[in-house]
């Protein structure tokens, strides 16, 4: 069966591309306490990658049948997500031009396309042990995590130098102000957002971007592993891009304009692993010779036996090495998990690293680790006591985890769960180290009945007076590491009062 493919398709297209990427915005802008759910990262929850990796680690949710559609969608309109709707790709195809002529060779490029099936050897290889490191690369992870980190921060700093100057003109201060009630929360935030590892995440986005200037694309088509997971899928379709080969004058003209290189040497043929049905070709071709169809003629890309079996026996070693615990060491005392967070093996074999939790988290508490967590938990979510807390009315970042290595608690079980415990460094406080009163620690303590209790004694301070001193101590049984107390200790660099890491558990 043949469909003629209508010529102005790929006008559309790029309103497809700049619709939905302004719909990624603005439900990650929306995703903030208290209006955090799952259904404002649906971009995550419909991508295959993380919910195979959801699934292969027990985890089900019912938003995960986006997925499933996503999988399916290239058995009949190829890579059109890649095309039209992810927003990584709309941002590589909008910094990188379409025009530009490739830097690399030809033979790097045949080369290159073999590059797709080595990327999901070595992604399944350590979802097969129980790694999600893999989905740090994943396009639309990626992005939220670069918007989280880069982004948000930067508009943030941005509103406020505008607001505080437009505030210094008097008839400007009313509007300043109701412009200031509607962002506040979404785009200004009460504390400056800081966030580390910034050059990393910096460094990675451009690099994303920037292969475009060796060949355009070229992250979408050689490197992105969702790319590679809907090529697989492409590779069976039945339906795609045909060319009648006796209207055909191979004037080379589409494979000119394809912008993912999808069209055979002889014109003829369609590597179906790459077509994104733009129909670039079919408006070019002055015979009418392309169209849409049933059985298309393949160029699919060919993996030898030989590299396939070094591509796998390498991912198998990688996984291996994570999955045994050669790459782990004792857990640092310091790396505390957001509640609902599971056990740290579960952390790191679920995590997409997306930072969707560190965008709506309200505190800035949660930050993304380094080296607390290992190589293989670069940019996992941890607290980090002295930029944040743990506020005590919000669970938003389990609501919001698209993969379940934060699981969704309710305020009451939050309230019982236990994720640290707080250590007085008793050289450091200012009652016991200086013999002056403070009281910090202890008054804002969220807990009821109170994790920090004052005792009072009789103590000689540092000149030798005599003076009756209450002095803090914590209630180790009912401290659950919230981090008020860490944060908002006067005590200046270090504070004198800690939350040190325990295994999650329930009170009670």
């Amino acid at each position: 069966m043949k469909v003629v493919a209508h010529r102005g398709i790929h006008r559309y297209r790029r309103w497809f591309q700049l619709a939905l990427l302004v719909v990624f915005f603005v439900l990650l802008t929306l995703t903030v306490w208290p209006l955090g759910r799952l259904y404002l990262g649906v971009f995550l929850v419909a991508d295959p990658l993380i919910a195979a990796n959801s699934f292969a680690n027990g985890v089900w949710k019912p938003a995960m049948l986006l997925a499933v559609v996503m999988i399916a969608l290239p058995l009949v309109a190829g890579r059109a997500f890649c095309g039209y709707a992810c927003p990584m790709g709309t941002l590589v195809e909008l910094t990188g031009g379409k025009s530009r002529p490739s830097r690399i060779s030809r033979g790097t490029r045949r080369t290159l396309r073999e590059l797709p099936a080595f990327v999901l050897i070595a992604c399944a290889g350590l979802l097969l042990f129980a790694s999600s490191v893999f989905l740090l690369f994943d396009p639309l992870s990626t992005l939220t995590r670069s918007a989280t980190v880069l982004l948000y921060p930067l508009l943030d700093r941005l509103l406020r130098l505008v607001g505080n100057t437009a505030a210094l003109a008097p008839p400007l201060q009313s509007p300043v102000d109701a412009v200031n009630s509607v962002l506040a929360g979404r785009l200004v935030f009460a504390q400056p957002l800081v966030y580390g590892l910034q050059l990393g995440v910096l460094a990675m986005f451009a690099a994303i971007l920037g292969m475009s200037w060796l060949e355009p694309r070229l992250w979408c088509r050689d490197v992105c592993p969702l790319g590679a997971l809907l090529g697989l899928a492409g590779r069976i379709a039945p339906l795609g891009r045909r060319v009648d080969p006796e209207a055909c004058t191979s004037c080379g003209r589409c494979a000119e304009v394809c912008p993912l290189d999808a069209v055979s040497e002889d014109f003829q043929a369609t590597d179906t692993t790459r077509c994104q049905l733009g129909f670039e070709c079919a408006d070019v071709c002055s015979t009418d010779a392309i169209s849409f169809g049933t059985r298309p003629a393949t160029a699919n890309p060919s993996t030898s036996r030989r590299a396939f079996l070094g591509a796998s026996a390498g991912a198998l070693l990688v996984g291996f090495y994570a999955y045994t615990g050669f790459s782990h060491r004792a857990r640092d005392p310091r790396l505390v998990r957001p509640p609902g967070a599971p056990n740290e093996r579960d952390v790191l074999a679920l995590c997409s690293r997306c930072g969707q939790c560190m965008k709506t988290c309200p505190t800035n508490v949660l930050q993304p680790s380094l080296s607390k967590a290992g190589i293989l938990g670069v940019f996992t979510p941890e607290m980090d006591f002295r930029v944040g807390f743990c506020e005590w009315s919000c669970a938003e970042c389990g609501r919001v985890c698209p993969t379940g290595a934060i699981m969704p608690l309710a305020l009451k079980r939050k309230h019982e769960t236990i994720i640290g415990r707080a250590y007085i460094d008793r050289n450091r406080c200012i009652p016991w180290a200086d013999g002056k009163t403070c009281l910090v620690c202890q008054e804002l303590c969220p807990i009821p009945d109170k994790a920090i209790v004052i005792n009072e004694a009789q103590v000689r301070t540092p000149t030798g007076k005599r003076v009756r001193l209450g002095r803090p101590e914590v209630i180790a049984e009912k401290c659950i590491g919230c981090g008020v107390c860490e944060y908002n200790c006067p005590v200046p660099h270090e504070s004198a009062i800690v939350v040190r890491a325990v295994e999650p558990e329930r009170r009670g």
